[in-house]
């Protein structure tokens, strides 16, 4: 009769989400550049948070859509937060957060 196999050990916990996040903002097409691309932010802020900011850092009209996108990849859920993120996708220390006046992205 075979042993019985050894119980297979938990995944390890991921890591909790940082408190300061820094942001990488990449303007794509022409969307206006920034000053400061690379702010810090709190980790627990909800990702609109990132949104709002940058639109007033940009003095956009009212009236102008931004598009956001994680990684040039996808657009994140407004609520979900900035230190999640970065704990999934972040690389080299920052969260980079494309940005655009038009959809740029699928």
């Amino acid at each position: 009769m075979a042993a019985p196999a050894p119980a297979a050990e938990p995944p390890p916990e991921p890591p909790p989400p940082p408190e300061r996040v820094k942001l990488h903002f990449k303007a794509v097409g022409s969307a206006p550049l920034l000053r400061r691309a690379k702010p810090t932010v709190n980790g627990n802020e909800p990702f609109h948070a990132v949104q709002t900011f940058l639109a007033k850092q940009l003095q956009l009209p009212q009236t102008e859509r931004l598009f956001l996108y994680c990684d040039s990849a996808f657009s994140p859920v407004p609520t979900e937060p900035v230190g999640h993120l970065y704990a999934c996708f972040g690389r080299g220390g920052e969260l980079i957060v494309n940005y655009a006046t038009t959809g740029a992205y699928g």
